[in-house]
């Protein structure tokens, strides 16, 4: 898990309960079982912590940590 990661990780469990075996590629809605008010806090956390605006097209696959963080690596210099 690298940096951003750890980070993500951090602010989804202010949201949430996480797994013991959670790990980056952890689906969000399946395993998690997060309601969309839940995933909203936590895209809107993410936003505000990376300063950064996250437009929904690009939300619309991501079922993981993992492939947020690509998101975000992508949008931050």
């Amino acid at each position: 898990m690298d940096a951003i990661e750890a980070q993500l990780r951090d602010l989804l469990a202010a949201v949430a309960t996480l797994p013991e075996d959670f790990s980056p590629q952890t689906d969000l809605l399946e395993a998690l079982a997060l309601e969309s008010a839940q995933l909203m806090e936590f895209v809107m956390e993410v936003e505000d912590h990376f300063e950064l605006v996250i437009e929904q097209e690009k939300l619309a696959n991501v079922r993981n940590v993992a492939q947020l963080a690509d998101i975000v690596r992508r949008m931050t210099p």
